[in-house]
């Protein structure tokens, strides 16, 4: 669907509820594995494909801005669609609905591991699980490659690249070095459909009102008081964790994987909060549960807090840059339309299937390789890619699979 059509089609948002909006993203977050690309994966699959409430576009939008702003990847994407399809309720539900199963979850091992020093083994039953989510990550990212680029050399040879690159190095810098590539070769790749006139715009109106200038007030005196070590002279430790993970928020870019380096110091050396294993088990136990990486906040603040350091350390580490995203993104749709950066933009679209084509490949690099690991993953694709079969089944399969071979076999 190119722009003209999407400018006088009736907003899909009307077509949707709230309870819809609940309901969809709690279901994705409870078989949302490996990483953002795959939670993208699978919204693209289950509210694209299959239920048709929401355009390619809306979702390459999301990653192109979330990808220059700091903060976790995968819940800002999901914050910004449902900002786009319901407004701010939109937004709140959907970043709830997809953040529960996970943090429920990691709650859960927390207070097992920090009550009776439980340690979970899940490598053998998730082996499969990596297989599974390379294949629907390639999936998607063909799916987009065939509507967005088949048939123009330029943007091929561009994608390809694109690939190339991020197969190589895992660099955010890299990323975003690619990205402007994307954005400066944009005018320059031609179109592959002919353009039409835009007979009415339809845009989202954004304020910075009285309520979006107080918060921007507040994120700014947070980042002062975290910078400058401030926060650490106060004795409310439900305040330094609403200060310190909101502060990784608004401060540290490229999502997850790029942060817990930077987090381990600053948990583990700086302030001391956690050991140097269970800085490692808050990872394992957020890389062995579905949704982002980031799901340790509710870990770390379990262990400093409780159930209130959980939920504080959960909110503020998710909400503040999902506010900005939102932000950012209103700012982004103003200024999409115009000639230069519709074909800025164009480019960039191209780089960003690259990089979720690339992160297929580099997620199942990652796990040590078997002939039943390939079988499964271009399995997986087929089903995936051919028959269209619901990625919830797909990863539903490849778990019981995994405690087929753990306790079977």
């Amino acid at each position: 669907m190119d722009l003209a059509e999407n400018s006088i089609t009736i907003p899909k948002s009307e077509k949707i509820s709230l309870q819809y909006l609940f309901y969809t993203f709690f279901k994705i977050g409870c078989v949302s594995f490996g990483g953002y690309m795959a939670l993208v994966s699978l919204v693209q699959k289950v509210m694209v494909d299959k239920d048709e409430t929401l355009d390619n576009e809306v979702i390459i939008d999301s990653i192109t801005v979330a990808s220059l702003i700091p903060g976790p990847l995968a819940v800002n994407i999901v914050a910004n669609i449902g900002y786009h399809l319901r407004g701010k309720k939109g937004a709140v539900i959907s970043m709830a609905a997809v953040l529960l199963p996970a943090c429920t979850l990691m709650l859960f091992v927390s207070w097992l591991y920090f009550s009776y020093s439980y340690k979970i083994q899940w490598s053998a039953i998730m082996y499969y699980v990596v297989a599974v989510v390379s294949a629907i990550i390639l999936s998607t990212g063909l799916n987009l490659y065939k509507k967005e680029i088949a048939k123009n050399y330029r943007k091929t040879l561009l994608c390809m690249a694109a690939v190339a690159v991020m197969l190589i190095t895992n660099s955010y810098i890299i990323t975003i070095m690619c990205l402007l590539a994307g954005a400066i070769a944009g005018p320059f790749l031609g179109d592959n459909k002919p353009s039409a006139v835009i007979t009415k715009k339809r845009t989202t109106k954004f304020k910075f009102n009285t309520g979006f200038s107080i918060l921007l007030s507040v994120f700014a005196v947070n980042e002062v008081l975290f910078l400058t070590n401030i926060y650490k002279s106060f004795n409310s430790e439900l305040l330094k964790l609403g200060l310190v993970f909101s502060g990784i928020s608004l401060t540290l870019f490229g999502g997850g994987y790029v942060m817990i380096p930077i987090m381990q110091t600053l948990f583990v050396n700086n302030l001391h909060w956690l050991t140097r294993q269970e800085f490692i088990d808050a990872i394992a136990f957020s890389q062995a549960t579905p949704g982002p990486i980031l799901v340790s906040a509710t870990f770390i603040g379990y262990k400093i807090a409780g159930l209130a350091g959980a939920i504080i350390a959960t909110i503020t580490m998710f909400a503040p840059s999902a506010v900005l995203m939102i932000m950012v993104s209103n700012i982004f749709k103003k200024t999409k339309d115009h000639s230069l950066a519709r074909h800025m933009i164009s480019g960039i679209k191209v780089v960003v299937i690259g990089l979720i084509i690339a992160s297929a490949g580099r997620l199942l690099y990652q796990q040590p390789l078997s002939v039943v690991l390939i079988i499964v993953a271009l399995a997986a694709l087929i089903l995936s890619f051919k028959y269209k079969v619901s990625p919830v089944y797909l990863i539903g399969a490849s778990i019981f699979i995994g405690l087929i071979t753990k306790y079977l076999i």
